[in-house]
């Protein structure tokens, strides 16, 4: 069979040309298809295709090898299926990389905020004036600017300083180990 579909040929003569067609061609179409995409429904589904694009193609312009157009068909269908299942493919992975991103940022911003609740807890444990210090060294006063403004000595600053670091360290103790299992678990 080398060209199909006469030109002025009648429908039925169509159909008949073209089921003789699809009985000659169906198989080793799909053999070849298949070998390339390993998949039996992708398979069919490219070999239907081309077969669909040679009916539509019937009364537009003759066909010279039915055998090579199929086949030229089939080469592009099957270019065009691992192009669409590679931007799938593509997509899908940032769409997952994206999702595990959001997940570890969200899980980041929890502890946070636990530790940051934690710390505010830890820093009501502390006697009053030295809280004052301790918060006054956080927002960058140096020893010497804090003992000024409070009327204490540099040594009484650092001793504040070091009792306020000693409470937080072990009230948050406990803490961080949980923090520890969770990043372990």
């Amino acid at each position: 069979m080398s060209s199909i579909f006469r030109p002025y040929s009648d429908e039925s003569t169509d159909k008949k040309e073209f089921a003789d067609l699809y009985d000659s061609y169906f198989r080793p179409l799909f053999n070849y298809t298949f070998s390339k995409v390993n998949d039996q429904f992708v398979a069919q589904e490219i070999v239907q295709e081309a077969f669909i694009s040679i009916w539509k193609q019937r009364s537009s312009q003759p066909i010279q090898s039915s055998r090579a157009y199929l086949f030229a068909t089939a080469k592009n269908l099957i270019i065009s299926h691992y192009r669409k299942e590679y931007t799938r493919q593509y997509y899908y992975t940032q769409l997952e990389t994206q999702h595990e991103e959001y997940s570890e940022s969200t899980d980041q911003q929890l502890l946070a905020s636990d530790l940051q609740e934690h710390y505010e807890k830890g820093l009501q444990l502390l006697p009053p004036k030295c809280k004052e210090v301790f918060l006054s060294s956080r927002k960058g006063h140096s020893n010497r600017e804090i003992a000024q403004q409070l009327a204490i000595s540099e040594k009484t600053v650092e001793q504040h300083i070091s009792k306020a670091l000693r409470v937080l360290k072990t009230y948050l103790k406990e803490y961080y180990a949980y923090l520890l299992l969770c990043f372990l678990s």
